[in-house]
C-alpha cells in the first residue's frame, strides 16, 4: 500500500535550521551567504523495511546556488558512535559538529545524494525511518517549497512478472517515469473536489466562480473573506439582483455594516400624500435616484469597491448616492442644559480584580 507524506510547516517546526528560516507563507529560505543545512526529524512509515519511493518539492534559486538533498532510511534510529548509542536525529542536530561531518557521517550510513534536483527517486533506500537532509550552498537566496514524499511510489512494476521485479533497477527506474507521470496526474485528479470547495479553493479561482455566476470579480480589489462571501452568496444575490435586498447584502459582505435603501419616488410619494412639505434635497431628484445611508464611515477605497459591485446589482436605470452616517450626538431645539453642564464621550474603561481606588478618584 502507497503512503504519502506531507512536509508541511509542524514538520519544518521540528526541524533543525542553520542558516535557514521558514517564512509566512511556508517556504523555506537560505539566509545570508555560505552554506546552509535543514535537519528533518525522521519520517515514520509504521513498518519495518518499507520500501521509499520519490521526494518532490520546488526549489527557486540561481545557477551560482547549489542544493544537495541527503536521503537516508533505518529501521532503528539508535546507532553506534564514539562508543556510545546515540539517536541519529539528536546526532544531526548537535551544533558542535560541523556540516561537513554530519553530511560525511550520512554518506558513511549508506545514505544517497542528489544535486539540484527536486523531483528524487529513493528506490535505494529501505527501512521504517526516512531521514532528510537539505544542504544549500552559494550566497544567493534561494527558497524551498512542497515537499512531499511517496512511501513505494510505483503504480506499474506490480503489473510485471516477478522477474522483472527487481528493486532500483534499469527497467524499474525505467518505468518510474511513466508512474511518476501517472501519479502526478492522479494527484490532479484527487485534488478536484478541493478546488469546488468554495472555502478551501484557492483564492485565484474565485473570481471565475464569480464569472460562471455572472459577477466581476477581476482586478483583485477585494479581500479574501469578502471574495469567498460574495461567491457563496452568489446564487442568492443573482436571484435578488435589482432589489434592495440585494444591496443591503452586498453591503453587509463587503462592509460589515447595516444600510438603509431610500428610494427618491417612494420618499416623494409619501411625503405628498402626508401633506408635508418636500426638503430642498429632495426636489433636484430624479425617479430613479437611490440613495444608501451607511451606518458608519468606510475609506475611499472601500467605497470604489463597494460602488462597483452595487452598480452591478443595481436596477437598470437606478442612480445610486452613497450617504456615510457618522455616530454622533444630536439635541432637538427643546433641550435646555443647566451651568456647568457638560457632554462627555464615551469611554471604555477596564478594571482588573486588583484595582483599588482612593478618596478623590474621578473616572471619566
Amino acid at each position: 500500500m502507497e503512503k504519502n507524506f506531507s512536509i508541511k510547516e509542524n514538520r519544518w517546526k521540528k526541524a533543525v535550521l542553520t542558516g535557514m528560516e521558514m517564512d509566512a507563507e511556508g517556504r523555506l529560505h537560505s539566509t545570508g551567504k555560505g552554506a546552509h543545512v535543514a535537519v528533518l526529524p525522521p519520517i515514520d512509515s509504521g513498518e519495518e523495511d518499507s520500501d521509499w519511493g520519490r521526494l518532490t518539492f520546488t526549489a527557486n534559486h540561481d545557477g551560482e546556488t547549489a542544493h544537495y538533498v541527503y536521503a537516508l532510511a533505518v529501521n532503528d534510529t539508535t546507532l553506534l558512535h564514539e562508543d556510545t548509542y546515540v539517536e541519529l536525529f539528536s546526532l544531526l542536530s548537535e551544533e558542535g559538529l560541523s556540516r561537513e561531518r554530519k553530511l560525511e557521517f550520512l554518506t558513511e550510513l549508506g545514505a544517497s545524494r542528489t544535486t539540484n534536483q527536486s523531483d528524487i527517486l529513493l528506490y535505494a533506500q529501505k527501512g521504517r525511518y526516512l531521514f532528510l537532509v537539505l544542504s544549500v550552498i552559494g550566497d544567493a537566496e534561494a527558497s524551498f517549497s512542497g515537499f512531499h514524499v511517496r512511501a513505494r511510489g510505483d503504480n506499474f512494476m506490480d503489473t510485471f512478472p516477478q522477474v522483472y521485479r527487481e528493486r532500483n533497477s534499469f527497467f524499474h527506474r525505467y518505468i518510474s517515469v511513466f508512474s511518476s507521470i501517472y501519479n502526478d496526474f492522479q494527484e490532479e485528479i484527487d485534488a478536484l473536489p478541493k478546488l469546488l470547495d468554495l472555502d478551501s479553493c484557492p483564492a485565484e479561482i474565485l473570481p471565475l466562480y464569480g464569472a460562471w455566476l455572472g459577477i466581476d470579480l477581476t482586478g483583485g480589489f477585494l479581500e479574501e473573506e469578502v471574495l469567498r462571501g460574495l461567491v457563496k452568496e452568489g446564487y442568492d444575490l443573482n436571484r435578488r439582483r435589482g432589489t434592495r435586498k440585494a444591496l443591503t447584502r452586498i453591503i453587509e459582505i463587503v462592509t460589515g455594516m447595516k444600510a438603509e435603501v431610500v428610494e427618491y419616488n417612494m420618499m416623494r410619494a409619501y411625503l405628498l400624500s402626508d401633506g408635508a412639505q418636500i426638503p430642498d434635497h429632495l426636489q433636484g431628484g430624479g425617479i430613479y435616484d437611490v440613495t444608501i445611508l451607511l451606518h458608519g464611515h468606510i475609506s475611499d477605497t472601500k467605497r470604489h469597491q463597494l460602488m462597483f459591485l452595487l452598480d452591478q446589482f443595481k436596477p437598470v436605470r437606478a442612480k445610486l448616492h452613497l450617504v456615510q452616517l457618522d455616530k454622533t450626538a444630536r439635541m432637538d431645539g427643546h433641550t435646555y442644559m443647566d451651568m456647568n453642564a457638560a457632554i462627555p464621550s464615551e469611554k471604555a474603561s477596564v478594571l482588573d480584580a486588583d484595582t483599588t481606588l482612593g478618596d478623590v478618584i474621578v473616572l471619566e
